[in-house]
């Protein structure tokens, strides 16, 4: 006996309509990942087409105008310089990182026990804030001098002027991160008289971090930046004193190849922090604004 009652269709019969219409969620699934790839694939892709075709125009500007490699080098010579000198440029590496990697430490570390300090006692955020600003806005190479003069020209003065440079930005952003914690979920924790402490560790620190990575990741080219700088003034190894000992012997090749490798490092030292940002605080992600 016939049932009055259409018959259910078949799973076959359900892919074939969706495959039509084109919205199951499954198909939907596969087009977000397919637009995100897209998206990630673009974000690395066009700077890199651009970075190629920047290098491909000068190499042909350099040889169209006949430049002398002591005015301005093609990118081939600077490439070849690189090579021949890298173990020179990988040596006078190592103390520029150990500088900008100690001073980047020590700085940052200060500038989070300092935030949480001046979030929980305002006196000591009015006192010493002020402070904070005048110390960023005395520039480096006026305060470099004061540190030689005072410390030496040795290792230590570097990192300091490093940790000087890495202290700031972390500074503001993570008092600001500290500072924007949800209120009604704050004025829960006080309900149940949650100490500082649990209010910190459950509920500004987590809060506050996507703000921390946001300024580690300035501190993090900045250190760098800082390190070779400090070289210039006073030192006779690192990357700095590469670069200004090839100026004064007029070895420009070898200057541009000094300023590749410092690129080079600023990159990984950002790129790190980045990589470290997202296997911590994979949250913030879905917070970033696509380009």
């Amino acid at each position: 006996m016939k049932s009055s009652f259409t018959d259910t269709p078949s799973a076959a019969d359900e892919r074939a309509v969706e495959a039509l219409v084109g919205d199951s969620p499954r198909g939907e699934r596969r087009s977000d990942l397919r637009t995100r790839a897209a998206k990630r694939a673009s974000s690395w892709l066009i700077p890199l087409v651009v970075v190629v075709a920047i290098l491909a125009l000068w190499q042909l500007l350099v040889v169209w105008l006949g430049l002398k490699p002591y005015f301005i080098p093609s990118p081939l010579k600077i490439a070849s310089t690189f090579k021949d000198n890298f173990r020179s440029i990988a040596d006078n590496s190592v103390p520029t990182i150990a500088q900008a990697a100690t001073g980047f430490a020590i700085g940052n570390g200060l500038a989070v026990l300092m935030s949480i300090w001046f979030v929980h006692v305002s006196a000591a955020r009015r006192a010493l804030y002020p402070l904070a600003i005048i110390l960023q806005s005395i520039p480096l190479v006026a305060l470099a001098p004061i540190a030689i003069v005072t410390l030496g020209s040795g290792f230590t003065t570097k990192v300091v002027m490093t940790a000087i440079i890495s202290f700031f930005p972390t500074l503001v952003n993570m008092m600001r991160g500290l500072a924007a914690v949800d209120p009604n979920m704050l004025q829960l924790f006080r309900s149940v008289n949650a100490s500082r402490w649990k209010v910190l560790a459950k509920l500004r620190w987590p809060t506050s971090l996507p703000y921390l990575f946001a300024g580690l990741r300035i501190t993090a080219s900045a250190s760098m930046v800082g390190a070779i700088i400090v070289e210039w003034i006073s030192s006779d190894t690192g990357l700095g004193y590469m670069i200004i000992n090839s100026t004064y012997q007029f070895d420009t090749p070898l200057l541009w190849a000094s300023i590749v490798a410092s690129s080079v490092l600023v990159l990984v030292a950002f790129g790190l922090v980045v990589l470290v940002e997202r296997l911590l605080v994979p949250w913030s992600r879905t917070a970033e604004v696509s380009p």
